[in-house]
């Protein structure tokens, strides 16, 4: 019996729900005959009760769309501004053009944005770090062979947008990164191979000016600027391989090895970087998802040369003695592939200096016709 009862209430609700949407469509298609057969006056009040409780966003919108039209033709601006408004609520992405827009709607819209004031961010993805060297230092009197071998890490973190307008925007973000590299020298001792991977993790803060498309699924983008970036932590695996080495019992090689050594009291805390970028946004919705490259290009020598040579307690380093390594002096590069989620703020208003010149051109035009 209850159960019974439920189905029935539900089945109510249902059709309820079916005959207002029903309705309020049928209301909507009902207003824009009126427009199209030139009776405005009963408009407004035919709409409203569909405005205050059944339409959907669409509906809204395009109920709008009509009230703007309507409260123009009828010499009430006050009323066509606030159905403009209220219509950029519905759809903040709307864009009147001459080419698809009454024109008096299309110099209408050049009194409002909504553009959003502020868009958030969010990333991750993978990155590679290059070593650009300074000066070499090593234990031997003559120079010595060496490669630098790159390492995948990842980053993540977000950031802020602050939109000047339409296409051009101040940004910042913060992020966390992990960043590796890999150093093979060969001939130390004359013949030994030294192998030094460095694991290191960073905050970094780039600033950029970034210049974006406003229209279409696929929007794409580009930025430069700046960034600030925050050694916090750092340490070397070593391996120090003897190519000619004296056989032990069991005939193996004699491999030098340890565990990791922090050096992070070897580099400059604080340091900083170039960057530029671009990516695509794809539009989800209101929202966008997104595909960012970015090269990052450090611009001072992160090894502190003053303490290179020595430990964390300021006696010569044992490294130099039992791996024969001596850090070199380098800049760290940066490259990323990130993806990412983009929530736009969207905030529909009037702006205070219309830009109607443009639209005052097109209307000419169309006289001239």
């Amino acid at each position: 019996m209850k159960s019974a009862v439920i189905a029935i209430l539900l089945s109510f609700f249902s059709l309820t729900a079916f005959s207002q949407d029903t309705g309020c469509l049928q209301t909507l298609n009902l207003a824009s005959d009126e427009f199209n057969a030139g009776r405005f006056f009963g408009i407004p009040s035919m709409l409203k009760k569909c405005l205050d409780q059944g339409f959907t966003d669409e509906q809204k919108f395009q109920a709008y769309y009509l009230l703007a039209q309507v409260y123009l033709i009828l010499d009430d601006p006050i009323a066509a501004e606030d159905s403009y408004l209220k219509l950029l609520k519905a759809d903040p992405e709307f864009v009147a053009t001459p080419e698809n827009d009454p024109i008096d709607l299309v110099y209408l819209s050049k009194k409002f944005t909504a553009t959003p004031r502020f868009t958030p961010h969010f990333m991750f993805g993978g990155n590679v770090s290059l070593i650009r060297t300074i000066h070499e230092n090593n234990t031997e009197g003559y120079p010595v062979d060496k490669t630098n071998k790159l390492r995948p890490n990842f980053q993540f973190g977000g950031g802020l947008d602050w939109n000047i307008n339409d296409n051009l925007s101040l940004g910042g973000e913060v992020l966390f990164a992990l960043k590796s590299f890999k150093v093979v020298k060969n001939k130390i001792s004359l013949d030994d191979r030294q192998e030094m991977i460095e694991r290191q993790t960073w905050f970094d803060v780039p600033l950029y000016v970034k210049y974006r498309d406003n229209s279409g699924k696929i929007r794409p983008y580009g930025y430069a600027g700046f960034s600030l970036n925050a050694l916090i932590g750092s340490n070397v695996e070593l391996r120090l391989e003897n190519q000619s080495p004296t056989l032990t019992e069991k005939g193996s090689q004699v491999t030098t090895e340890g565990p990791n050594e922090k050096v992070g009291y070897k580099r400059i805390f604080l340091n900083r970087s170039l960057l530029v970028g671009g990516g695509l946004y794809y539009k989800v919705g209101r929202n966008f998802i997104f595909a960012d490259v970015r090269y990052m290009a450090g611009l001072n020598n992160v090894v502190n040369d003053k303490k290179n040579y020595l430990d964390k307690d300021g006696n010569f380093s044992s490294t130099i003695g039992r791996y024969r390594w001596i850090g070199d002096a380098y800049r760290l590069d940066n490259i990323s592939l990130s993806v990412g989620f983009v929530k736009p703020l969207y905030a529909p208003r009037r702006i205070k200096h219309a830009n109607t010149k443009k639209v005052m051109r097109d209307i000419s035009k169309e006289g001239n016709k």
